[in-house]
């Protein structure tokens, strides 16, 4: 017969019993066991590493490692260094054979989150420390994927679908346009691309209704930070600029003429180049409004991965990231995209 203790006396007691027969203690009963279900906590990426890359990113920064994903053909990996050691490579999630695929990297807590092709389609999590994987959602041919307070959103062939961290609640908005394959949440919204006339929407979470944002960025991604919209136009009114829109009334309260280009944006400056100057690329602090030439020009690929640490930059370039001390992107006159700066292979 099994045995339990008693909590006050320690006496062994039959299993099951309601009094401890040494003290008479009463015995409460034993609960049942309950399965584990993934329970994520409420986290925001306010301007997070994905928001560059349009819900597309290939890496993740964080606490001190970067994960990312590196493509071969017919072969995919997801590697970690730390940000410290990038010799220092672990793979830890692998997929081979014909048109595998892994894309939309993103991290909640503990767990990367991630769409992976093989023999079919799924949004999966790997948990970085016990390597156990777990599938989110299957079936489902992911191009962009936006994670926000719990909810996963994702879109597939134009149509935009969300999850929850768990699996639950799968939903599809029934929306009468369908969306480029970028989305950027924030503040409770998700903001996409309408696929036939480019124009930015702004997506409540699980809502029917949308608002138009009256802006058409031109290739590069949309960014949102602290409650403003900043993107680069060419309207026959404002000409060619970089703006920032106010989320709550969609006033135009700033910008900067002549804007070529929006390469990046994060916290503090948003990156931009003018045609007429191909010498100097321009940081516009959106805090002072102040705009600085830089010492060199150079271009980004449309929603490449950018995200600035305290010390570094790091930047997607023609399939490598380079980690670039601060200095050298800002004054330095010395190539930024130089081997002695490659962080990793992508």
């Amino acid at each position: 017969m099994d045995q339990i203790k008693c909590p006050k006396c320690g006496a062994a007691i039959p299993s099951g019993s309601k009094f401890c027969m040494e003290c008479g203690e009463k015995i409460a009963p034993a609960r049942p066991e309950k399965e584990q279900s993934h329970r994520a906590r409420p986290m925001h990426f306010a301007y997070g590493n994905n928001q560059s890359c349009g819900g597309r990113a290939d890496v993740v920064v964080r606490n001190g490692f970067v994960y990312y994903i590196l493509r071969k053909e017919n072969l995919a990996e997801i590697r970690v260094s730390p940000l410290s050691e990038p010799d220092k490579v672990q793979t830890l999630y692998r997929i081979q054979g014909p048109g595998s695929l892994l894309s939309c990297l993103n991290m909640v807590e503990d767990e990367l989150v991630f769409y992976e092709h093989t023999d079919s389609d799924r949004i999966a999590a790997l948990n970085v420390y016990t390597g156990e994987r777990r599938v989110i959602s299957a079936g489902y041919e992911v191009s962009a994927l936006w994670i926000e307070n719990g909810v996963l959103s994702f879109i597939e062939n134009g149509f935009l679908m969300s999850v929850k961290m768990d699996g639950s609640d799968h939903y599809e908005y029934d929306l009468p346009f369908q969306l480029k394959d970028r989305i950027i949440g924030y503040g409770g919204n998700i903001y996409g691309f309408d696929k036939d006339t480019g124009e930015v929407v702004e997506i409540p979470f699980h809502s029917e209704e949308y608002r138009e944002m009256g802006c058409v960025p031109g290739e590069d991604m949309i960014y949102a930070i602290i409650g403003n919209l900043y993107y680069q136009t060419e309207d026959e009114y404002v000409g060619n600029a970089v703006c920032c829109k106010r989320i709550s009334d969609l006033e135009v309260t700033n910008g900067v003429q002549d804007a070529d280009r929006l390469l990046t944006a994060f916290e503090q400056y948003v990156i931009f180049n003018r045609r007429e100057e191909k010498d100097k690329t321009f940081a516009w602090n959106i805090q002072t409004l102040r705009v600085y030439a830089l010492n060199r020009y150079f271009e980004l690929a449309p929603w490449s991965f950018t995200q600035v640490l305290s010390d570094y930059l790091l930047i997607e370039q023609n399939g490598k990231l380079y980690k670039i001390p601060a200095p050298i992107f800002f004054q330095g006159n010395e190539p930024m995209f130089d081997d002695k700066y490659a962080f990793a292979e992508l």
